[in-house]
């Protein structure tokens, strides 16, 4: 049972991709340019007042024949300029975000810089701080042994002095 609704559920989407596919080209058979209706199957006959119509259909005077087609153009035209004044406004605010957007990442960049620039001054400085004032306390060791040797001395002399009494 489930392989036959496999099987035509693929047969259906077969039918239905060579109608998608043949169906459209049917629409325009008669014609080899869609919007020129007329000249490749319309009859477009001149006739004066009182003259009798050589086929049925709709009648048109000049004016009106003028007026259709004037009317096409203008639509044509119309959403031509409707569809530039889109793209324009449409490039104008990306044109404005990515100009915001530029100018903040210059800012981040120029604070990044100026960062950088005072860690490296603040980081020279202290490495001539340091070079300038040596680690060398040779003489504070010297100092400093003379004065506990000297304290030292004295305190076992005065215990010296206080057992013998």
């Amino acid at each position: 049972m489930v392989e036959k609704n496999k099987f035509f559920v693929k047969s259906i989407a077969v039918l239905l991709s060579v109608l998608i596919v043949y169906v459209p080209t049917l629409a325009y058979a008669g014609q080899s340019d869609p919007d020129d209706s007329l000249s490749a199957n319309g009859k477009v006959v001149v006739i004066g007042q009182g003259d009798k119509a050589p086929f049925g259909g709709l009648l048109f005077d000049l004016r009106a024949s003028v007026k259709l087609k004037l009317d096409k153009e203008f639509a044509t035209k119309k959403y031509e300029l409707q569809l530039d004044l889109q793209k324009k406004l449409i490039t104008s605010e990306f044109t404005l975000k990515l100009g915001l957007l530029q100018t903040k990442h210059d800012s981040l960049q120029d604070k990044h810089t100026a960062l950088l620039k005072i860690k490296n001054e603040e980081i020279f400085r202290l490495q001539e701080l340091v070079k300038n004032s040596p680690n060398d306390y040779t003489q504070w060791w010297f100092i400093g042994g003379v004065v506990v040797g000297c304290l030292l001395s004295i305190g076992v002399y005065y215990a010296a002095v206080k057992v013998n009494q």
